[in-house]
């Protein structure tokens, strides 16, 4: 049952209060930062008229807002503000009064907030923004920046090893009977891949048969027969490209640079020349920042922020999302490299502009290019790579991509119509005057990963990890919100 019930009358004790300073960053916080919205945002997930009285959705809120602004877990952010007057006072709590226990802000997160209800927390504040006259630029930043996932990185082997061991624990504690009628694990013989195929069959038989008897299991039991089944499924898997880890199925290996890289994640954030940032989207670590470019774009448009121009580097210089901000009537600030024209649908090589290389569906990269075809036939040059055949003919899907032939190739077009109108575009002084503008996401990626830890992941899973994203933005315009409306007030 929630009561929307604010702050009991002060106490004796109220009067401690007094000690904390003005200018502390809570205190700045509250007067600029409205929290109220988050009741309306999550009513609908609790019971109106039955059950026990929950704890105001606006202190868990703001708990939470604590927990990402300072970088605590969920005990010690508990913790820390029973002890703490500035965080006790931030809550519109006595300091006598009681707290919530750790475990409700997990349930907060996942089911009060949830899949739905997350991208909304942010969108708030970005129209708190709007509302105050602190947007005024038309243009949109784009970038991503990665974050570590919070699992280590498994051969195909131990990952199926785990993925089994997880559901026969869970069944045995949970299920007893039913535990003593499970498939034997296995005796592995021959190679460490042909081992892994053995162990393939077993999990997917084991998870085939605790489904059939278990077909309402709930909780963690469910959540380790739902990641066996992305393992079992993952066509990767046994080439060392596709599910690294049991324990987080969604994280993906990625690459920063040629000699960088990183398990985990990538955000991919929409920011104002303001540096307030409208939009986060979370991938696995391998996915292609370009794609990303019209989600966040739509996500912003949706907000209803007039957008004229969009920064971003030569990641998001592919020829279908120049044809969109075209089409939007929107100028691309996007410098070109000639090899970057997105995933072909046909196969889905991709290309890596970090390494100006090909990676080919199985996850393997190119291993040389050339330059073929000549200038002024009627037909544009191509960039064509190669692979190292040794590993097309040992790749499990090989079938419909790799004939057998002595090389194996694929080859990219250098120019297009719409790279041909950008290239002219960035020669020109509006160009020249505006490139520089896009430096400034640097910083605020540096800001979230290094002040607020979005280095590394809080939790585990794609929509885990988008909670931290989302929050974590939410804390950053927040104290981006306090600094321009500082400036404002004082011009």
């Amino acid at each position: 049952m929630l009561l929307n019930h604010r702050q009991s009358s002060l106490s004796f004790h109220a009067e401690l209060y007094n000690m904390i300073p003005e200018h502390h960053i809570l205190k700045r916080v509250n007067k600029h930062v409205d929290f109220s919205f988050i009741y309306d945002l999550v009513k609908d997930s609790y019971c109106t008229y039955y059950g026990r009285p929950a704890n105001e959705p606006e202190i868990l809120f703001r708990l939470l807002f604590i927990q990402f602004l300072y970088g605590l877990s969920d005990e010690r952010v508990i913790e820390d503000t029973q002890v703490n007057l500035a965080y006790k006072w931030f809550l519109g709590l006595n300091p006598e009064e009681p707290l919530p226990n750790a475990s409700q802000l997990s349930r907060f997160r996942r089911h009060r907030l949830g899949v739905n209800k997350i991208e909304k927390v942010l969108e708030h504040i970005v129209k708190q923004c709007v509302d105050k006259g602190l947007i005024k630029s038309t243009a949109l930043i784009l970038d991503s920046t990665h974050t570590l996932a919070n699992a280590t990185k498994d051969k195909p082997l131990d990952v199926l090893k785990k993925a089994a061991n997880r559901i026969i624990r869970s069944v045995k504690k949970q299920h007893r009977k039913l535990y003593q009628k499970l498939p034997k694990f296995p005796k592995l013989e021959g190679t460490e891949q042909e081992q892994a195929k053995q162990l393939l069959h077993y999990l997917s038989d084991l998870t085939d048969q605790v489904q059939e008897k278990l077909p309402d299991a709930e909780g963690s039991l469910k959540e380790k027969i739902d990641i066996a089944k992305q393992i079992v499924e993952d066509e990767r898997l046994l080439t060392n490209k596709g599910i690294s880890s049991a324990i987080d199925p969604d994280a993906r290996f990625g690459r920063k640079s040629k000699n960088k890289s990183f398990y985990g994640y990538k955000n991919h954030i929409a920011m104002t020349e303001e540096e307030i940032i409208t939009s986060v989207h979370v991938t696995p670590g391998n996915e292609d920042d370009g794609k990303q470019l019209k989600k966040l774009v739509n996500n912003t448009k949706e907000q209803e922020l007039p957008i004229k121009e969009v920064l971003a580097d030569t990641a998001y210089s592919a020829k279908e999302n120049l044809t969109y901000l075209q089409e939007k009537v929107i100028v691309a600030s996007i410098p070109l490299n000639p090899a970057v024209y997105g995933t072909r649908e046909d196969n889905h090589f991709q290309y890596d502009k970090e390494n100006d290389e090909v990676i080919c569906p199985a996850g393997h990269s190119s291993i040389r290019k050339a330059k073929t075809g000549k200038k002024g036939q009627g037909t544009n040059q191509v960039l064509t790579f190669y692979f190292d055949t040794n590993l097309c003919h040992l790749c499990p899907l090989r079938e419909g991509c790799y004939k057998g032939t002595k090389e194996k190739t694929y080859s990219i077009s250098i120019k297009s119509e719409e790279h041909q109108q950008q290239m002219r575009y960035l020669t020109s002084d509006e160009y020249k005057s505006r490139k520089g503008i896009r430096n400034r996401i640097e910083h605020k990626n540096a800001e979230l990963k290094n002040v607020h830890g979005l280095i590394r992941a809080k939790y585990r899973g794609q929509f885990g990890m988008q909670i931290q994203a989302i929050l974590t933005a939410f804390v950053v315009n927040a104290k981006r919100m306090i600094k321009l409306e500082k400036a404002l007030f004082s011009s």
